[in-house]
């Protein structure tokens, strides 16, 4: 992958460099108050982060089974792996020199200054009643202030549940970004048989099976405030959309009009569906509301128009046709005009999806039969390929529009990945069957 670096500059001005201004607010109490931070971005092909630095957690005197042990090793280990994935941190270890003082716990301010720290987390664990509690404090080492302090309560079965309440807190509180914590992923997996909605959590784990019949339920999306998912399904052998309730629990049927029903986008403001219908005979793209009524015919063409993505706003919408001859993309207004086509290469370009940041729009474009992921600035300039091995498919933003997930199969079935907005940091998602179609929800709490 290629990176002009001016363009990457300009992709990285929504990640800060983050550095500590003389000013930061101590923090009492168990409810943890937000920290004053702030940043420029630097020339180059790289940001700095926050160096941080974590302890190993001491633990109460009480706890001495193998199990408090193991739980306080692994809830410092799922914190470090989430505070990296954040793209805001950089996490400092200890090097050879310091190795055996780690081990004692004989650390000093000094020493993680020498290690460029800037910032020091230490936990306190303690267990009552069955109830892990966290006392979490952050010392900005330079100062040897503490400005950060709150606790946390879990049990032992949601260990990684709380690393993840811990990671966001102190994302929020030290640099105001919410982060992906409490968001999920739906995605169509084919396990034994028929292929079924699911979702898990942003890293993979925890999976939920929604939907179980004999049937093909693909292309999940989530609406907006996160209560529901729209799906196009065959079981009543058409294509048509429907839509699971989680305060229900049930599915309702969308849109099974004649032909095909398909690739739901409930707009951000929740006004609206973007739904690809084919009541004319030729794929065209209609606006919904949300018991399925048709609103809107957005385009109007000869064509196939499909695959719509909402600007943040709700104001524009991405979408693919053919009318030039083969798939490229197009943006048109929420009322049809305005049209314009934002790429001109590759013989088939699909799965759009607008960034919730609104600069770039990720698709896939076909090169000698198997499908990469590009992103492309809302101009239709500046476009990066962000995968180059093997097919891969579908791509979808995480709600802070610094992550992808996406479907590959780099390793013999299509799983679900994860990568940066960069391309970097691919790690494919632990789940089961033949992973497709993913969608990535707002943050759920």
């Amino acid at each position: 992958m290629r990176l002009y670096i001016k363009n990457l500059v300009k992709m990285l001005k929504y990640i800060p460099v983050l550095f500590l201004i003389p000013y930061l607010f101590f923090v009492t109490e168990a409810r943890a108050q937000k920290t004053d931070v702030t940043g420029v971005i630097t020339a180059g092909p790289t940001v700095s982060l926050i160096s941080i630095a974590v302890n190993d957690f001491q633990m109460d005197e009480s706890l001495v089974t193998e199990a408090d042990s193991l739980f306080s090793s692994n809830l410092k280990n799922y914190l470090i792996d989430d505070l990296t994935f954040t793209l805001y941190f950089n996490v400092v270890e200890p090097d050879s020199a310091f190795i055996v003082d780690f081990a004692k716990g004989q650390m000093k301010l000094d020493d993680w200054i020498f290690l460029e720290a800037r910032m020091l987390i230490k936990g306190r664990l303690n267990k009552h009643e069955g109830l892990y509690t966290m006392g979490l404090e952050v010392i900005d080492i330079h100062r040897n202030t503490m400005i950060y302090n709150n606790e946390f309560l879990g049990s032992e079965q949601n260990c990684r549940t709380m690393a993840h309440r811990m990671a966001a807190d102190l994302l929020q509180n030290l640099t105001g970004e919410k982060g992906v914590f409490d968001s999920k992923i739906a995605y169509s997996s084919q396990v034994r048989g028929s292929r079924d909605i699911y979702i898990c959590d942003f890293d993979g784990y925890n999976a939920v099976k929604l939907t179980d019949d004999t049937h093909i339920d693909q292309m999940p999306a989530w609406s907006h405030a996160g209560d529901r998912i729209y799906f196009t399904s065959d079981r009543r052998n058409n294509h048509d959309l429907y839509c699971y309730i989680f305060e229900k629990n049930e599915v309702y049927t969308i849109s099974n009009r004649e032909g095909l029903n398909f690739a739901a986008a409930p707009s951000p403001d929740g006004k609206y569906i973007a739904a690809t219908l084919s009541l004319p005979g030729n794929s065209e793209i209609y606006l919904l509301d949300s018991s399925g009524r048709i609103m809107r015919r957005l385009t109007h063409s000869w064509a196939i128009d499909t695959s719509p993505t909402w600007s943040p706003n709700s104001r524009e919408i991405a979408f693919i046709s053919d009318r030039a001859g083969n798939p490229q993309l197009y943006v048109t207004e929420v009322d049809g005009i305005n049209t314009r086509r934002l790429t001109y290469y590759g013989d088939y370009i699909a799965d759009p999806v607008w960034s919730p940041r609104g600069d770039y729009i990720a698709y896939c474009s076909r090169e000698v039969g198997q499908f990469h992921i590009y992103i492309v600035d809302i101009t239709g300039q500046n476009a990066y390929k962000l995968t180059e091995i093997a097919s891969n498919e579908a791509p979808s933003w995480s709600p802070d529009g610094l992550h992808i997930v996406y479907s590959s199969n780099i390793d013999g079935p299509y799983s679900l990945w994860i990568m940066n907005f960069d391309g970097s940091g691919k790690r494919k998602l632990n789940l089961r069957g033949n992973c497709k179609s993913p969608d990535w929800s707002v943050n759920l709490r």
